[in-house]
């Protein structure tokens, strides 16, 4: 075990720089090592009660091999998260100055975690978690007013509120539906939750095959947000480091810190339950770690997989307050609107010949149709999309959409669980989605 080594090494520099003092060994935070708190926690910094930290000595451990996480602080990019060893040192009033031996690093060559020990002397293990919570403030993201989004795990190009709610369209009964939901809690349910010493924080889950419009959904409602005065955190899955919990737990202590209402948005959930990061997720949806923000949170989540928010999270009160399915198109006026909007000024009365093929369509599936018929007019240097074009793309987009069902027929691919099962592709062959298993949302906490 990589543990095992860190303590041995630890335990004989210990001996040579400290002998005869006795000390407790104990897991401590990876946060210790952030090169953001070597920055920013400088020598001489005053400690609870009459504790002073003195500065460190980076050490030569064989077992580490030291490297860093960087990431964006502002506007620029700086060194995070990093495997090393240190002796941090201490004063405590008039007493003989001490040390804390430290150690991390990554245990496992498939996953960036951090895990880190330390040799405290047995009388300052207050000391020690002062220093820890000091390191923790210097790291953890701290939301102030200047910003109104936040980017946890990525750079501000992964999220971009900029669609207008107008400009959203779903059946109209959703979309009241949903708003009226996150208004109330901000305005109302805050309070009440706070009245029954209840953590305000509301989860819902909008669930969808893709290309139902999820991610314009959570873009526009956080819009909203933000013209209310709220806050945006939306954690990030698709840079380098993918969904991992960590960065649900830091989004978690940015919400926290806020003193502002929160909107936390987190697409493709799903991603985030895998392995041993499915019960830290269920720690945070059922309340044990939730934020407690007294202004009031509430996530916003995605999933294209509703199959994968399995009964002990969908069917389980207080865990998912309200789950909104976002279906693809049910009715001939839903495809009429949709296929009006991507039209724009090329729209004429006589496109509404294609609609009825555009039924249990996902809207991705209209804005290609809309797209690849005017690129048809463009490159016949046509000035406008005739019906003769339109139906061309609607038919080339749907054979495009069997050809690509009948290749995964033939050829199944898939990634094999760990229960030996293999998760084929051609589950859902339709590229823009099929329509989502049943799901009946849950009732309103009361």
């Amino acid at each position: 075990m990589q543990y095992e080594r860190l303590v041995q090494w630890a335990t004989e520099t210990w001996e040579a720089r400290w002998p005869g003092r006795e000390f407790v060994t104990i897991w401590a935070s990876a946060e210790c090592s952030n090169m953001v708190a070597h920055r920013q926690i400088k020598a001489g910094r005053k400690l609870r009660g009459r504790a002073r930290y003195d500065g460190m000595e980076a050490l030569d451990c064989p077992v580490i091999v030291p490297i860093s996480d960087y990431g964006s602080r502002g506007k620029k990019m700086v060194l995070t998260a990093t495997s090393g060893a240190y002796a941090f040192k201490f004063s405590d009033g008039d007493e003989d100055p001490f040390e804390v031996i430290y150690a991390s690093s990554y245990f496992d060559d498939d996953v960036q975690d951090l895990t880190a020990v330390a040799l405290v002397p047995a009388d300052k293990l207050e000391t020690w978690a002062a220093f820890e919570f000091t390191c923790a403030r210097a790291v953890r993201p701290r939301i102030r007013r200047r910003r109104d989004v936040y980017i946890i795990g990525g750079t501000d190009a992964f999220f971009d509120p900029n669609v207008d709610w107008d400009d959203v369209i779903l059946p109209e009964d959703i979309k009241t539906e949903l708003l009226e939901d996150i208004e109330a809690f901000f305005k109302k349910g805050v309070h009440i939750y706070r009245q029954l010493k209840l953590a305000p924080f509301r989860k819902l889950l909008l669930a969808g095959v893709p290309g139902t419009g999820k991610t314009m959904l959570c873009a526009a409602i956080a819009r909203l947000a933000i013209n209310e005065g709220r806050i945006v955190v939306y954690v990030s899955g698709t840079d380098r480091d993918g969904a991992s919990f960590e960065k649900i737990q830091r989004a978690l202590h940015a919400v926290t810190a806020a003193r502002y209402p929160v909107l936390l948005v987190v697409e493709e959930l799903d991603a985030y339950l895998r392995d041993d990061d499915k019960a830290r997720v269920l720690n945070v949806l059922d309340g044990i770690e939730s934020p407690n923000n007294p202004q009031g949170a509430l996530l916003l989540a995605t999933t294209n997989y509703p199959e994968v928010i399995d009964e002990r999270i969908a069917k389980r009160p207080g865990r998912l307050d309200r789950i909104f399915v976002i279906p693809t198109i049910q009715d001939s006026a839903h495809a009429e609107q949709m296929l009006r909007h991507y039209m724009a000024d090329q729209w004429k009365d006589e496109h509404l010949a294609v609609v009825s093929q555009l039924i249990e369509q996902p809207g991705a599936f209209v804005r290609e149709v809309a797209l690849h018929a005017r690129m048809l007019a463009a490159h016949d240097h046509r000035t406008e999309v005739t019906l003769d074009l339109l139906e061309q793309s609607v038919d080339s987009l749907l054979h495009q959409l069997r050809s690509g069902a009948d290749f995964l027929a033939r050829r199944p691919m898939g990634l094999v669980s760990s229960g030996g099962s293999a998760r084929s592709s051609n589950s859902n062959p339709n590229p823009f989605g099929t329509p989502p298993p049943a799901l009946t949302p849950l009732p309103r906490r009361r």
